[in-house]
């Protein structure tokens, strides 16, 4: 009898291993920048741990491959409307966590090896539409009217600083965006933001800053060419 048991109990951790296995699901996941994230960090849904990272490897195109591992409850709430965005993992201090955003409700599940290009806070504003892009370019328009109103306040070297900051990160931002996404910006986008720069410009050179003036024109150029 005890000889039986122990043949038994080995027979069972297989069978549960690979009853855990069927219907989970594997995909791929593409980023610029992985912000440290790394093998066996927690993917995320509504607060909920639905999987994890598997690995993190750089393919031939110098691109960061995810591969996320998803919980089989989980399998069927991963649509082509789902997007995946590193952030900080809100309940382990100094990791990094893939949190799981529907873009909308409903979608074709996806199937087991797909492979997504992964997004940023950016780029999903984009992709939710109008409202994304209106909330993004209400942000914009506040910096610039902020940076008007503050430019004789500040000192010139913590105005440029600050300036530097913040179109760098719009640029670092987009560069972990899709192609379509980029598109976007430069469709929609970027002529709003040129608008607004060139007026603040003209205010620039009325206070006799003509380099601070160039300064933005710089920071655009590379805006246009991402």
């Amino acid at each position: 009898m005890s000889s039986m048991r122990f043949y038994i109990l080995p027979l069972l951790l297989i069978y549960g291993l690979v009853f855990a296995c069927v219907g989970s699901l594997k995909l791929t996941v593409f980023y610029d920048h992985t912000q440290d994230l790394k093998t066996n960090d927690r993917v995320m849904w509504q607060e909920q741990t639905i999987g994890k990272v598997q690995s993190v490897t750089r393919n031939p195109q110098d691109r960061f491959a995810v591969e996320l591992w998803i919980k089989r409850d989980f399998s069927q709430v991963v649509t082509d409307q789902s997007r995946f965005l590193i952030r900080a993992d809100p309940q382990r201090q100094g990791q990094q966590s893939v949190q799981m955003i529907q873009l909308t409700e409903g979608g074709k599940p996806l199937p087991d090896g797909a492979e997504v290009e992964g997004s940023t806070q950016l780029s999903l504003q984009f992709e939710r539409g109008t409202r994304g892009l209106k909330t993004w370019s209400e942000l914009l328009q506040q910096e610039l009217e902020r940076w008007q109103k503050e430019l004789n306040e500040l000192p010139e070297e913590d105005w440029y600083k600050d300036l530097e900051r913040q179109m760098d990160y719009w640029a670092q931002e987009l560069r972990q965006t899709g192609e379509e996404t980029r598109r976007y910006f430069r469709e929609e986008v970027l002529p709003r933001l040129e608008e607004a720069v060139r007026e603040l410009q003209r205010r620039l050179r009325e206070l006799g800053k003509r380099k601070d003036a160039e300064i933005l024109e710089i920071k655009l150029k590379k805006l246009r060419h991402i």
